[in-house]
This record gives structure tokens, C-alpha cells and sequence, in this order.
């Protein structure tokens, strides 16, 4: 994976410059990636969420519904990803300008740190309870961070990293998902004695709280599949990539961990886990969790070096894994979630911009590279993020990043029809121009 500037071999994962068409991969390889960055244990507590509080039947509707959505919103931009060849953060500056590339690069680079962290920790605490009596490997500090350092690993190859994982992990959960549905099944007498299971674990729930739930467990995982879908060969192939991540794979790990809690009398998944498949139970925590939390880890060092284009990735990787690491380990980004959810509201706004932008506005005509010039801001960019961000902020009815998204979107096509004949308008701040590693310089 390299370039040449000046003699010297630039390897950075391609950060900054677009994928060349000969380092693509194949349909199956992107969607086994994309599967893998889809398929994590969060799905399976969304499942046990809905654990008494839902039929199977419309479980399966909030699943089919919500991750339409998400199929929508995610193959749309993992079109965009696989026709320029680069991540979000480097489209913001055909759609944002060159200080929309920075915010999200910057956003971006804390909000999916921050989130590697607390998983991080999430994932010890669960080693834990499931195996509280295994020793000091089993301790919430010390799994969680041998379980960080595990996770670092493919994020620090790269997406060769995520690749490799994700062509053994996404196969093997799904298949290991198959049989603790096929033991649970038996072990209650078939579907007809587990329709006739009755729980009163959560309460009632609303067929439409169940879709939201659904949406909005993986709506920013959606918003960033440019930055995996940047490998693909065909815009094609990678919306089918998504489309299958979402309603074939995402559907079915969260009708899983319904499924077998639900069988299991229970609303926790470690204790749906350990009661359907033992031990085994450890194989599939591990590698749910590891196919997803690197990716946020990946995510974050991207942005960063988007951001800053003379870092080198894989020391990003290293500094921010560790610290991230510890941090989840120890509880201390616990103090921060709510700083983090709210840092991340700011993001699924841009998705709406670029959607139109990309589509309608620019008509696909994006470029990147040598010479390439971009402004330093879209006037209708900068004042649809900030109404995206408000409605976001502000409205507590449905799911805050679709309506961020969507005012962002109607706002930014409306303004730049206003605009369009009026350049001094539309943007502001001057010209940027990249160079051969995607650095900018302003030349006007």
C-alpha cells in the first residue's frame, strides 16, 4: 500500500490520498470487512433488550425496519467511499470545505477513541461476569486491557488487519449464532413452546421503540462505512456489502441474542450466552467484540491523520490504543460517555450534507489528489451543520442522528440552490490545493 513522493515509499493505509484501483479488494472480501465491522455484542444486547417486552415476530419487523434505514443511509455512503477511493473525514472537503475536513477529522478522532475505551472496558466487566472464577485473567482491569491489546493488533496492520479478522470472525459468529438458536430451540421444545414463553424482564415496549433501538445502536457505525468501503473495486459492490451487513447480518445476531436469552429466562447476555453455549460462549464474546472495536480504533487513527497528514498511522495507532486502553480498563472514560454522546451528535450531520452534495448538488463530481483545489468553507455547508447539530441537540422525538441528518440534508440542497449562481456566496476563506500525500497549502 504505497505512493512515491520524491523516492519515498509514503505508506499510511492511504489516509490522505485515494485507494489506487490496483490495491482494491474483491465484493466477498469488502463485505466479509464490512459484516465484521457490523456484527458486535452491542447487537446481541439490543436483541436482549427486547427480551419480554416483544413478540419474536415483531422483533423481527424492528430488525427488518431499522436496518432498512440503516441499509439506506450506510450504502449511499459507501457508494460515495468507493468512487472517490477516500474516508469521510478527507469528502468533507469536496462537500465542507477545507474546515469540515478538520471538524469531523477531530471529532471523529476523539468520539471513536473515546468509544474503543469504554468497549474496552465493557469488555473486561463481561469477561467478568461470565467467568468470575477463572483467575486474575477473568479481572475486569486486566481483561479489559489484554482484551484492548487484542484489538489493537488488526487496527495497527491496518484494513489488511480488519480484512484478516473479519474473513475468519464474521463466518464463524454467524455460524456459532445458527447453533445457539438450533440448542435454544431444542432445549425449550421446539417454536411452538418458545412462542408460549411469557417474561416480564423489561416491561412493555412500542414496536416503533424497538425500531429506534435498532437504528440507533449502529446509526454512526453507518455514517462512517466510507472509510472501510474506500477499498471497494464497484460502487455496487459495497452497497451490497452494507445492505447484507445490515439486513442479513445485523438481523439476525440481534434476533439471536433475543432468541437465546429469551429461552434462557433472562434479559443479560453473558447469562444467555454461558446457559445456550458454555464455554463456548467466551469465542463468540471475544470475536464480536474484537470485529467491531478495532474498527473504532481504526476510525479514530484515520481521522487523526487526515487531520494531521505527517503523523504516521501505525504510531497513532499505538499511543492512542494504549491510553484508550488503560482508560477503558480502569472506568475513567465511564466519567465520559455522556461528553462523548454528546461530541457525537455533531457527526451524523455531515452525512446529510454529503449525501446531497455528492448526488445532487456536485452531481459526483468529486476530486482528489495532486493539485486538486478545495475552498475553505461552503457557506450552505457550514450553516445546514449547524441546523443539523441544533435539531439534534434540541429534539428529543424519534432518533437524533437521522433528524440531525435529515435537516441537515434539506437545508444544505435548498441553500446551495439559492447559491449556486453566486460563488462569493457559497464559499468563503480562500483556496486550498493538496498535494501528492493529500497535504494542503493555501494558494489563494
Amino acid at each position: 500500500m504505497s505512493s512515491t513522493e520524491n523516492g519515498e515509499v509514503y505508506v499510511n493505509d492511504y489516509a490522505t490520498i485515494p485507494v489506487p484501483m490496483d490495491k482494491r479488494r474483491s465484493s466477498f472480501l469488502l463485505a466479509m470487512v464490512l459484516v465484521g465491522s457490523i456484527i458486535c455484542l452491542s447487537s446481541m444486547y439490543v436483541g436482549a433488550s427486547f427480551v419480554g417486552a416483544l413478540t419474536l415476530t415483531q422483533v423481527v419487523i424492528a430488525c427488518l425496519i431499522g436496518n432498512a434505514i440503516l441499509s439506506v443511509l450506510g450504502g449511499l455512503l459507501s457508494y460515495i467511499g468507493t468512487k472517490t477511493g477516500v474516508g469521510v473525514a478527507m469528502l468533507m472537503r469536496q462537500s465542507f470545505g477545507v474546515v469540515g475536513n478538520y471538524i469531523l477529522a477531530i471529532l471523529t478522532a476523539v468520539v471513536e477513541l473515546g468509544w474503543f475505551g469504554y468497549q474496552c472496558g465493557f469488555f473486561g466487566q463481561t469477561i467478568h461476569v461470565m467467568f468470575p472464577n477463572a483467575g486474575v485473567i477473568t479481572d475486569p482491569v486486566v481483561a479489559g486491557v489484554w482484551g484492548g491489546f487484542l484489538m489493537m493488533t488488526t487496527a495497527f496492520i491496518g484494513y489488511k488487519g480488519l480484512e484478516m479478522l473479519s474473513n475468519i470472525a464474521s463466518p464463524l459468529i454467524l455460524l456459532m449464532c445458527i447453533v445457539g438458536c438450533g440448542i435454544a430451540a431444542v432445549n425449550v421444545g421446539g417454536m411452538d413452546a418458545f412462542n408460549q414463553i411469557t417474561l416480564e424482564t423489561n416491561g412493555t415496549m412500542s414496536l416503533a421503540v424497538g425500531i429506534v433501538s435498532v437504528i440507533g445502536a449502529y446509526a454512526m457505525g453507518a455514517v462512517l462505512q466510507p472509510d472501510l468501503t474506500r477499498y471497494g473495486k464497484k460502487g455496487s459492490h459495497s452497497v451490497i456489502g452494507a445492505v447484507f451487513g445490515f439486513m442479513i447480518a445485523n438481523t439476525f445476531v440481534i434476533v439471536a441474542g433475543y432468541f437465546m436469552c429469551t429461552s434462557v429466562g433472562t434479559s443479560d447476555v453473558a447469562t444467555g450466552l454461558l446457559g445456550i453455549l458454555g464455554t463456548w460462549s467466551l469465542l463468540i464474546l471475544i470475536l464480536a467484540q474484537w470485529t467491531t472495536n478495532d474498527n473504532n480504533l481504526y476510525y479514530s487513527s484515520l481521522a487523526a491523520v487526515v487531520a494531521m497528514p505527517k503523523w504516521k498511522k501505525k504510531y497513532v495507532v499505538i499511543v492512542f490504543g494504549i491510553i484508550a486502553t488503560f482508560a477503558g480498563a480502569m472506568g475513567i472514560v465511564n466519567y465520559f460517555t455522556s461528553w462523548l454522546g454528546l461530541l457525537g451528535t455533531a457527526i451524523p450531520p455531515v452525512a446529510g450534507i454529503l449525501i446531497v452534495d455528492y448526488f445532487f448538488v456536485k452531481k459526483k463530481d468529486y476530486h482528489f489528489g495532486a493539485g486538486v483545489k478545495h475552498y475553505f468553507c461552503s457557506t450552505p455547508a457550514l450553516i445546514s451543520w449547524i441546523a443539523g447539530c441544533t435539531v439534534g441537540f434540541t429534539v428529543t422525538w424519534g432518533i437524533a442522528a437521522i433528524n440531525s441528518m435529515v435537516v441537515a440534508a434539506v437545508v444544505h440542497i435548498v441553500l446551495s440552490a439559492c447559491l449556486k449562481n453566486d460563488s462569493g456566496k457559497m464559499y468563503f476563506g480562500g483556496l486550498f490545493e493538496e498535494s501528492e500525500r493529500g497535504e494542503l497549502k493555501k494558494v489563494e
